[in-house]
């Protein structure tokens, strides 16, 4: 069974996050989504939706095998050790921490981005700010 990660706060759940959710399952037979927790969330006002909420959302999605409750990345990959660790196309730009490259490397986890996807949480905040 090949197990994919997919990493990420998913604050205001939208068709982008379904999206890259679909195609990271599409990369393996089951999908782990890490869900940062509330305290660990690293941007300022959120997250929006607490974490209990946001997982319960998750685990409505069909693709979502799982969901886990956790502070950041490297604490998934060291518990579920995927085949896959699925990032949003963004990071292709912005480059994945120097731990995440190397946890991946050290245990042989292809690491693999989803396609472009402009919606984000950011610009929907924004958008409702203006």
């Amino acid at each position: 069974m090949k197990v994919v990660l997919a990493m990420g706060c998913f604050d205001l759940l939208h068709a982008g996050h379904l999206r890259h959710l679909e195609e990271a399952r599409s990369m393996g037979d089951f999908l782990v989504v890490g869900l940062t927790v509330d305290a660990h969330v690293g941007k300022h006002g959120r997250p929006i939706i607490p974490q209990d909420e946001r997982r319960e959302l998750l685990r409505g999605l069909r693709c979502v095998s799982v969901v886990y409750l956790c502070k950041d990345s490297i604490e998934a990959l060291e518990q579920w050790e995927p085949q896959i660790f699925c990032k949003g196309h963004d990071y292709l730009e912005k480059g994945l921490l120097p731990e995440e490259l190397d946890f991946c490397s050290k245990h042989g986890i292809e690491i693999r981005y989803t396609k472009y996807n402009p919606q984000t949480t950011s610009s929907i905040i924004d958008r409702i700010r203006q």
